[in-house]
């Protein structure tokens, strides 16, 4: 089973990420109005700890990328991807577009976020990042948050 997660700023204010697990890719998008990198490491942080459930959103000009998270045992996770023309809202999941339905081990996806998380700080810098996503800092809290979280989690 291959997971891998990509995450690039792309300009000012804007980043992709490229998820892939198994055959299945999605390509997504993010403008500054969210926190996006910061929001999926947190909400890995918090599926790493014992979370059931977790929903993150990536929110774009317009349009709005929802991660769906699950637990469906212990050490695996479903991840379903819905995009949103318009911001998500009280819509339904039915009024999105799924983009990516998967399953794979907890801790190889959260290895792989931590990875890209990584590799984004390794390519900007603290400060290179502050300045190409514009409103936020670099989540270094909650990548130092993620890589303890994974090294206490049951199974490592």
């Amino acid at each position: 089973m291959t997971v891998s997660v990509q995450y690039n700023l792309t300009g000012r204010g804007s980043s992709e990420c490229i998820v892939e697990i198994d055959n299945q890719q999605a390509h997504l998008t993010a403008s500054y109005l969210s926190d996006a990198l910061a929001d999926l490491i947190s909400g890995v942080v918090a599926l790493v700890q014992g979370a059931d459930e977790v929903t993150v959103s990536f929110i774009e000009e317009p349009g709005e990328y929802t991660w769906q998270f699950k637990h469906v045992s212990q050490d695996r996770l479903c991840v379903h991807i819905l995009w949103f023309d318009e911001m998500r809202k009280n819509k339904t999941d039915v009024e999105g577009e799924l983009v990516l339905a998967a399953e794979c081990r907890l801790r190889t996806f959260a290895g792989a976020v931590l990875s890209a998380s990584q590799r984004v700080l390794l390519t900007h810098g603290l400060d290179g990042y502050c300045e190409r996503w514009v409103k936020h800092e670099f989540p270094l809290k909650l990548q130092i948050k993620l890589q303890k979280a994974l090294k206490t989690a049951k199974g490592s």
